[in-house]
This record gives structure tokens, sequence and C-alpha cells, in this order.
């Protein structure tokens, strides 16, 4: 790996980890719990264009969940995070890849029914979580997604072409 490449990957990687957890800390009353609407999840969608996002977006995901009340949504929803944006990153269709975190996040779920001993019902939950991912990664990234990529500044930029798909 040349060098230029090397610092062009780590520049890459911090600003979307730094994007995707202030993004998810400006909000924390919608970032935390049973019902999460995480503006930063819409950014997923970079790992579809380019797999190189997968590792800043699963470190922004990490970071901000540090500062979730659940203490093992450090591991759990971090993995969840990692498993949703590997999968996107092998699909040919950005609907179906846009689908894919909420169904990552069917762990969120069970995460949550575990630490609550039970008290959060575990369908509600989860269905909730699920609905929100399908709002803010599909309904509303998916179409901001295709409009910026029409912008070929902004796919050079972020080298969104990596697959072939823009």
């Amino acid at each position: 790996m040349n060098k230029k490449f090397n610092q062009k990957f780590l520049v890459r990687q911090g600003i979307v980890a730094a994007l995707y957890a202030v993004l998810t800390l400006a909000f924390p009353n919608l970032a935390y719990g049973p019902l999460q609407f995480r503006a930063s999840e819409a950014m997923t969608l970079l790992a579809f264009f380019n797999p190189e996002y997968i590792w800043g977006l699963t470190l922004g995901c990490f970071i901000a969940n540090i500062f979730s009340p659940y203490i093992l949504d450090i591991i759990v929803g971090t993995f969840a995070s990692f498993i949703a944006v590997y999968f996107m990153s092998k699909c040919k269709n950005i609907f179906v890849a846009s689908i894919i975190p909420a169904i990552a996040n069917i762990l969120i779920g069970v995460q949550i029914y575990f630490v609550t001993k039970g008290e959060a019902a575990f369908f509600l939950t989860t269905g909730q979580i699920m609905l929100s991912e399908i709002i803010i990664v599909t309904i509303i990234g998916v179409p901001l997604f295709k409009l910026l990529t029409k912008n070929k500044e902004f796919v050079n930029i972020l080298d969104l072409d990596k697959r072939g798909l823009v």
C-alpha cells in the first residue's frame, strides 16, 4: 500500500468515524434505547458504494456507543453495525442494502430485552428499532445518496464509485 493511499484511507475513515459519532451524540435522546432515530445511520450507505467505509462507520459507532446508557451497546451495537455495513458492502442493490441495518439491529432488541431483564417487550422494541432503521436508511438515506451521487465531485472526493455502482 503506498503512503498517499494509506493517508487518504486514514483521513477518510477518521472523518467518517467522527461524523458518525457527532451526528449520534448531537441527538442523544433519539440515539439510544428502545426508540432510536440515529441520523448517522444514513451514513451506513457509504459502505454500499465503497467497502473501505466499513472501518470508519464501525469505529464511529463504537465511539458513539461509549456514551450509551447500556454498556453492552459498546460491543453488541458496534457488532450489529459492523455486520450491517459488511453485508451492505456485498449488495448490488441499494434498496436491499438499505434494509440490512434493520435486520442486523435485531441484536439491539435482544440486548435491550436482556439488559432490562425482560421489562421491554422484545417484539415491540425490536420492531421500533427496525422501523427507525428503515425510516433513516431506506426512506431518507437512499434518496439522499441518489441525489448526492449525481454530483461527480462528491463521488470523487469520497471515492464512491469503487464498486462501479454510481
